[in-house]
């Protein structure tokens, strides 16, 4: 049995929490009183990236790509993966199969519609196009995908710039090696050649650099029947010495289109693509690593 005195403070305590609870409003009724299924069925507001907005609830987007930094192109990458997997049964892979000429980098971020698109993940998305290429009968969704994503018949017809000698006589060339670019001008002559404004002798210190400079020149047998002007920056002296080389070959091209099979047996037309490679955090260098001991 409770004393009186107890069951006093009962009732008053229960009187003052009863002033400390607000009656529950009209609206607040109408939700508490409806069930949770109910709310995704009632919408007030047009769907936002893949969502239905309804008091401050939030249905489930409609893929769960909305949660990545690139949406759009995660999409599109378990798109292409689904397609292969779909219809790989029904059409059997063929090594023969002819691929299309695919966009460009640039042209396939506009089809794609992102702002950019990094070199890595054009070549993963043009990997996975080459591999629904494989696919002997291709399905019409397939071809869909191809038609948006392929070069049309005007894009194949284009042709690139001919290089041509101006008035003047000179040929214009552009040579890039690492960090360094060059925009080179080669005119006949008697075999001057002047960088950045200096000669070729006095820009160049090293001889191997020199050497490498006239190596268009050596293997054509041209040397000193043309004359060089060339702007170079960025980069060391061995990455502007071959960036200029690289633009002489393309202008004797221009001059002689003959002298393109000497040219590219020697290598003088083939981009060298080495760069140095980057040093990464956590390591003393590119690959070298911090001294480790155990104890």
């Amino acid at each position: 049995m409770l004393s009186s005195r107890t069951l006093a403070r009962i009732a008053v305590g229960g009187m003052h929490s009863a002033l400390r609870t607000p009656a529950p409003t009209a609206a607040a009724a109408v939700v508490l009183s409806t069930p949770f299924r109910s709310l995704s069925s009632v919408s007030q507001e047009q769907p936002i990236n893949g969502y239905q907005a309804l008091s401050g609830f939030q249905n489930k987007p409609a893929s769960p790509s909305y949660f990545t930094t690139n949406p759009v192109y995660n999409e599109l990458i378990v798109n292409l993966d689904y397609t292969y997997r779909q219809y790989r049964p029904i059409s059997k892979p063929s090594k023969t199969a002819v691929r299309p000429n695919w966009l460009g980098k640039e042209a396939f971020t506009a089809a794609v519609g992102v702002d950019a698109l990094k070199t890595s993940q054009y070549r993963l998305i043009v990997s996975k196009l080459n591999q629904l290429a494989t696919l002997t009968p291709r399905p019409a969704p397939v071809e869909a995908l191809f038609a948006q994503f392929a070069k049309t018949e005007e894009q194949l017809t284009q042709k690139a710039k001919v290089r041509v000698v101006d008035h003047l006589g000179r040929a214009l060339a552009t040579g890039r090696r690492k960090e360094a670019s060059a925009s080179v001008y080669v005119v006949e002559g008697e075999g001057k050649i002047q960088v950045n404004g200096q000669e070729a002798s006095e820009y160049f210190n090293k001889s191997q650099d020199r050497e490498s400079l006239l190596k268009p020149f050596e293997v054509t047998k041209l040397l000193g029947k043309y004359n060089v002007w060339a702007m170079v920056q960025g980069g060391g002296t061995t990455g502007q010495a071959e960036a200029i080389s690289l633009g002489i070959a393309k202008a004797l091209m221009t001059h002689t289109p003959e002298l393109k099979p000497t040219l590219r047996k020697a290598g003088c037309i083939t981009r060298d693509m080495r760069v140095v490679e980057r040093k990464k955090p956590g390591q003393y260098g590119a690959r070298k690593k911090f001294q480790w001991v155990k104890r």
